[in-house]
């Protein structure tokens, strides 16, 4: 599948943000997840929303917090990528 530009770009500034270990642990996990979510929804390509949305749903949940101000740095609002029970 597709990716569009800005889910690359952002995507990999995410996972930056986070220690090696988990950003290996999680790249491929999360890459899988947003492919999954765009075919999912008839989607072609994966957007930056599908792309932030799969990354935090693969996350461990004690690094979501930190990575919410990466978010946010980048104009994001991690309220819009809540995945909290």
């Amino acid at each position: 599948m597709d990716w569009s530009d800005e889910a690359t770009e952002m995507m990999k500034e995410l996972l930056r943000q986070l220690p090696a270990g988990v950003r290996s642990a999680v790249r491929e996990p999360a890459e899988a997840r947003a492919e999954s979510l765009a075919h999912d929804e008839g989607e072609d390509e994966v957007s930056m929303e599908t792309a932030v949305l799969a990354l935090m749903q693969e996350i461990p949940e004690e690094w979501r917090d930190p990575l919410k101000d990466a978010m946010a740095y980048h104009g994001l609002d991690p309220e819009d990528y809540d995945v909290s029970d």
